[in-house]
């Protein structure tokens, strides 16, 4: 049985001064998981780090979860919006097979806001490996695998079935583990492996029916 952990941040900060301490709290996390790995990191450490009290820590994040969950909701909502202008920009003619042909464009975008932000490998591979951590990447996956779906049923005249939605929910977790590869394993280019990663999505894809057309 998974025990409880409180991920839910204790108050949201309004005026300048708790957002500067906020944000400090953040950004000390951030360098600590580069440092000393999830299992090590502590509010004691995060608070020395960020130049404040373990108590006005405290009033913010009830544990060392709580912090590395709202890193990694942060992370996800910007691959999210990755998503969203992947969408927008390639969408081209309600054509499916554009939006297949463009995704080394979203997995090169997704990988580059990962890498822009402060341990952001060890951000996802603590989502991923953390028990109390994995809901909130396993929220943002499913919300991603049903635009997708969504989108798809919409653009091939077909009912959104679990079919489909286990096709895009399979693409979606394939396509975080191909921008992972990239970001661990510096034996293979990273262009090669979006390139060859995307690739394998599109055949995954290849030969999904849509409705026929009525002559």
């Amino acid at each position: 049985m998974r025990r409880h952990v409180e991920l839910l941040e204790k108050n949201q900060p309004r005026q300048e001064r708790a957002k500067r301490t906020y944000e400090a709290i953040l950004a000390a996390a951030s360098e600590l998981l580069v440092e000393v790995g999830v299992e090590r990191i502590s509010t004691n450490l995060v608070a020395e780090r960020a130049g404040i009290t373990v108590p006005a820590l405290y009033r913010y994040f009830p544990n060392k979860y709580a912090v590395l969950n709202a890193l990694g909701a942060a992370l996800m909502d910007r691959q999210n919006e990755v998503f969203a202008k992947w969408f927008k920009a390639h969408l081209v003619d309600n054509d499916l097979q554009r939006l297949l042909d463009n995704i080394e464009a979203l997995l090169q975008a997704t990988l580059a806001v990962t890498i822009e932000r402060p341990g952001g490998l060890e951000l996802v591979q603590a989502l991923r490996a953390v028990a109390p951590l994995q809901e909130v990447r396993l929220q943002s996956h499913r919300l991603m695998a049903q635009q997708f779906a969504e989108i798809a049923a919409n653009l091939l005249d077909i009912e959104l079935d679990e079919a489909l939605l286990s096709r895009a929910r399979v693409s979606v977790d394939a396509g975080y583990a191909i921008v992972e590869l990239a970001l661990e394993d510096d034996a293979v280019s990273a262009e090669h492996i979006l390139r060859e990663g995307s690739r394998m999505i599109q055949a995954y894809w290849a030969g999904t029916p849509a409705r026929p057309t009525v002559s």
